[in-house]
């Protein structure tokens, strides 16, 4: 770095007196004016070296000229420097930026890693939800919300195996008595020689087939009611025109057992809530019930069908032996039948479970109760359409 003072009458004041100041007229085109000074910039070679030459030139009084110089290796040193120092800088934020982040998504990601060594080294009949700890940790509700939905699949694909199970051993316990029948029965007619044992030992094994054939059905609905938990899409169903279309399907059956089959409030379109195969199902196993148990002088079964806001009301009424006293509560339980029932020995007590549960499944209800004159009527309340209700 080098710097001269020059007085205004071209008289060296101090510094270096090989450094001149360069011409800076009185007009803007030879320096740049600032108020009372003028000052430039110019490229000077001095002793052979290059210099970047600053002149700034003070009106006084008194008046005197500033030079300053400085070789353009320093200035690129300088530059080289500021730059350096620039880009360690930066180096530094980034690598501590990055280190910071990297600590951040390890502890971020280790519930997920401690999640996936739990899955990986858990039994597959192990359904238990997860423990709440691997989750608990996580600084991000993604990884909370991975942690619920694994529990809530963990849930289904255990109610799906509760009922598999459930199943198997309910065709296990109601299969054993009939099989055991058929068997016996046919080992008699095998041993006798007569064609009237052979037929009516036949007609047995005949009956004790459509018994087995009837609770395997019905344990199968009670399979897919199970299933149903899981997800079971509900849609507008025109109650009046299913119920229509049953009962005529259950008409040649009533008239060949002399039962006087009728429908009330049909004539009205009433809109529900829920699924043709469940409501079908629970039509199904009510009157065949009410066929099977409702015998009454003349045997006589009614079907009402009431519009009642919030609810449409299904009642199936006959005017058979009734429900034994106390029994109404707990009828909808499987494999509970009432003292009528067990003296036919017919049926294994899962007619109303399985109707208690396709009503559950549609936000419906069911209640058992007296029939006015003696009997029993089923009463099921079915959730009416949103648009239906506003009418």
């Amino acid at each position: 770095m080098r710097f001269a003072v020059w007085g205004d009458d071209g008289r060296f004041v101090g510094g270096d007196e090989n450094l001149p100041a360069s011409r800076l007229p009185g007009g803007t085109s030879g320096g740049i004016r600032g108020g009372d000074h003028r000052y430039g910039f110019s490229d000077i070679v001095l002793d052979g070296r290059e210099l970047r030459r600053a002149t700034l030139h003070v009106a006084g009084p008194p008046a005197y000229t500033v030079v300053m110089a400085q070789t353009t290796s320093q200035r690129t040193q300088l530059l080289g420097r500021l730059l350096l120092f620039s880009v360690l800088a930066q180096l530094w934020l980034l690598v501590a930026l990055g280190s910071w982040l990297l600590r951040g998504i390890e502890r971020d990601l280790r519930p997920l890693a401690d999640l996936q060594d739990a899955m990986a080294q858990r039994d597959a009949a192990d359904l238990r939800p997860l423990p709440g700890t691997l989750t608990a940790q996580a600084r991000t509700s993604d990884v909370q919300r991975l942690g619920e939905a694994l529990d809530g699949l963990l849930a289904r694909a255990r109610l799906g195996l509760q009922a598999q199970r459930e199943f198997a051993g309910n065709v296990a316990h109601e299969l054993r008595t009939p099989l055991a029948g058929i068997r016996a029965q046919a080992a008699n007619a095998l041993a006798q020689d007569d064609p009237a044992v052979w037929r009516s030992e036949l007609q047995g094994i005949a009956d004790a087939e459509q018994r087995a054939s009837r609770t395997v059905n019905q344990l199968l609905a009670l399979a897919r009611a199970a299933e149903g938990e899981i997800a079971l899409p509900l849609q507008t169903v025109a109650l009046q025109a299913l119920v229509r279309k049953v009962l005529l399907r259950y008409l040649p059956r009533a008239d060949e057992l002399g039962v006087d089959l009728g429908a009330e409030g049909l004539d009205q379109p009433v809109a529900v809530r829920g699924e043709a195969g469940l409501i079908e199902g629970i039509l199904n196993n009510l009157l065949d019930n009410a066929l099977r148990y409702g015998r009454g002088q003349p045997p006589r079964i009614t079907v009402t069908l009431e519009h009642s806001p919030p609810w449409a009301v299904l009642r199936v009424a006959d005017n058979g032996p009734g429900m034994d006293a106390g029994l109404g509560l707990h009828h909808p339980r499987r494999w509970t039948q009432g003292e009528q029932g067990q003296r036919l020995g017919q049926g294994a007590g899962l007619g109303l479970a399985i109707v208690a549960r396709y009503a559950e499944l549609m936000k419906g209800r069911v209640q058992m109760q007296p029939t006015p004159g003696g009997g029993l009527t089923a009463c099921i309340h079915l959730p009416i359409e949103a648009r239906e209700e506003a009418k």
